[in-house]
């Protein structure tokens, strides 16, 4: 990932200290000048820092005004705000609106940075989900499930892309298939050279970078095609696929657009494909969404997609092909997927845990670790790989359990075993968590982290989660020789 680890430091700090906030103290917690983390807030958030804490802080009022009965004044004054005066003018700013009004309306949406106020003019109903206007400019596809953090579920982007596609073309299919059936539940990846932010993206699962996302396409049984951002690509190739795919009733699942090169969904466009309309995962982010519009269903609207240079590819799940695809396919790719080995920097499958775990506990890696941002970075890195588990590892040992109840009792006994090895993977991964503190206190859960000590306890958890997890590989090898 190419976007700046600094900027979700700085955010994070300012939001657990919303209460108690003081710019001197957060300078110090960075070992920065206040001047410089000023200039640093400004640059990477493109916001100032006080005007974002106000921001933050006026968006936690409204909540309290719809979801509480406390007089405005009150919730002024609890924010921070001298006066009701003064509240209402920034109330009115942010908002359009005064908070009384606000109250009284009601919400559609709200989020932590953006919200949409219900829309009381009624409009007609859609006779079919493709709705395109006449001239052709503008083309947006209607009633695609919203993907966020959690959707189904889950923080895995891509199988929750497909998740969300399959649904809106009509195909029944689990998520926990979906999960096997993309290689996402087997995965684990560490960069043997550097704290890699870029550890946990899906497309270093296998070799060939982008032969995993054509599985989720497979696996429902629907062709796939993929356009990659070359040197010699130009924005009017991707205008070109997308209108072309839209055109015919079909989402594109695009790396990037918003942010960072990870998976979203293109609903549609507008201005003849200048701006794309659709869901992100990070278009509610601080760091991002000033850019960027919304429309009244949620989609987000962006007009400077191409300028982002982690726009990476386009890609389109299409019409359905009599391609045949067994489970015999999907317990392969996760054996291959888990077997240990190294490709290029990577150590990736079970050898990975090994790498994770040498790089925890080699202290040149933490000789810095009362530096906010320096830890940090690291802290997001090890997050990453125990999501990456315990998400990953959870909905594997689901599709085990649905895939024991379609064979006969051998098959069954082993799937069951896999499962057990799964689940326990995915726990240990929770108590790596646990060890470390929740993001409630992002300056204490980061004391631990480097702390030696805790540091060794979550270096026994890697081994046994290891240890789960190469019970699992040996049963699914033995499971092969009975599908």
């Amino acid at each position: 990932m190419s976007y700046s680890t600094i900027a979700h430091a700085l955010i994070s700090y300012v939001d657990n200290h919303l209460e108690d906030f003081d710019i001197k103290k957060m300078s110090k917690s960075f070992g920065f000048s206040e001047i410089y983390l000023r200039e640093l807030f400004l640059k990477n958030v493109n916001i100032p820092i006080m005007q974002y804490y106000k921001r933050r802080r006026i968006i936690i009022s409204a909540l309290e005004i719809l979801h509480s009965d406390k007089k405005i004044v009150d919730i002024a004054l609890e924010n921070g705000f001298s006066n009701h005066e003064s509240y209402t003018r920034a109330f009115q700013n942010f908002f359009g609106m005064s908070p009384s009004k606000f109250r009284l309306i009601g919400r559609k949406q709200l989020v932590t940075d953006v919200f949409e106020l219900a829309q009381f003019i009624s409009k007609e109903k859609r006779s079919d989900v493709l709705i395109m206007n006449q001239n052709n400019k503008n083309t947006i596809l209607y009633d695609i499930p919203k993907i966020e953090w959690g959707t189904y579920g889950s923080n895995t982007m891509f199988p929750i892309c497909i998740k969300a596609v399959s649904e809106y073309l009509g195909d029944e299919i689990s998520y926990a298939y979906i999960m096997a059936a993309t290689g996402a539940a087997f995965r684990l990846v560490w960069n043997q050279t550097t704290w890699d932010l870029s550890n946990i993206d899906i497309y270093h699962t296998l070799t060939d970078s982008n032969d995993i996302y054509q599985y989720g396409a497979k696996a429902l049984g629907r062709e796939f095609t993929f356009l990659g951002r070359e040197d010699n690509t130009k924005k009017e190739d991707f205008i070109a696929y997308i209108k072309s795919n839209i055109a015919k009733g079909y989402p594109v699942i695009a790396l990037g657009i918003i942010g960072p090169p990870e998976p979203c969904i293109i609903a549609g466009y507008e201005a003849n494909g200048d701006i794309v309309v659709g869901w992100n995962f990070f278009q509610n982010d601080s760091e991002f969404s000033f850019a960027i519009s919304s429309m009244d269903n949620g989609y987000f609207r962006c007009d400077n997609w191409w300028e982002n240079s982690d726009t990476q590819a386009i890609m389109c799940i299409g019409d359905i092909t009599n391609t045949s695809y067994n489970d015999k396919k999907i317990v392969e790719r996760a054996a291959n997927i888990m077997l240990a080995r190294d490709e290029h920097s990577y150590a990736k499958g079970i050898k990975a845990y090994d790498a994770w775990k040498y790089m925890l506990l080699n202290d040149k890696w933490f000789e810095n670790n009362t530096i906010f941002d320096y830890l940090f970075s690291k802290f997001l890195v090890q997050n990453d790989a125990m999501i990456c588990i315990s998400d990953g590892r959870k909905w594997g040992a689901k599709y085990f359990k649905e895939l024991s109840e379609k064979y006969g009792e051998t098959e069954k006994y082993i799937c069951q075993k896999i499962e057990k090895y799964f689940n326990s993977v995915s726990n240990i991964a929770q108590e790596m968590t646990d060890l470390i503190g929740d993001w409630n206190d992002t300056e204490k859960m980061l004391r631990n982290f480097g702390d030696r000590s805790i540091r060794e306890k979550l270096g026994k958890l890697i081994d046994s989660a290891k240890l789960e997890d190469t019970k699992a590989y040996e049963q699914i090898k033995l499971l092969l020789n009975y599908l």
